[in-house]
């Protein structure tokens, strides 16, 4: 199954280790989603198709699975989890791909709105 990220998880970022066996398929891909800065240091995002997010898809292995539902706080109970799964159309270089995506299930999460969507350079700009 593939997997759409956009924060943390991407290249360079501080929890792409927890990617390690996963195959990048996709760069620069695009979502129509809106991003959140959540104020802990990581993005969240609102399915949207008036606002665009950047990021990566990966092949990801069955036995990676539970390590990512951990890492983006989904045991599948909506009422306590901090993400749901949603399986999204990610438009690539190729077309469009079939992804799971993590969205955000706790409103408190939409701190701040990032309307261009790119976290790294969002991140970068916080940095200065």
């Amino acid at each position: 199954m593939k997997l759409f990220v956009y924060g943390t998880l991407l290249r360079g970022e501080r929890n792409h280790h927890v990617m390690a066996g996963a195959t990048l398929l996709f760069e620069r891909c695009t979502l129509q989603a809106k991003m959140y800065d959540t104020g802990a240091g990581y993005p969240a995002i609102d399915l949207d198709k008036d606002f665009t997010v950047l990021g990566e898809v990966y092949e990801i292995q069955d036995h990676m699975w539970p390590g990512l539902d951990e890492l983006e706080g989904h045991s599948g109970n909506l009422e306590t989890d901090l993400y749901s799964k949603e399986i999204v159309n990610v438009q690539t270089d190729e077309g469009l791909v079939e992804a799971v995506v993590y969205t955000l299930c706790d409103a408190t999460m939409r701190s701040i709105s990032i309307p261009h969507g790119d976290w790294v350079t969002y991140r970068k700009s916080l940095e200065k």
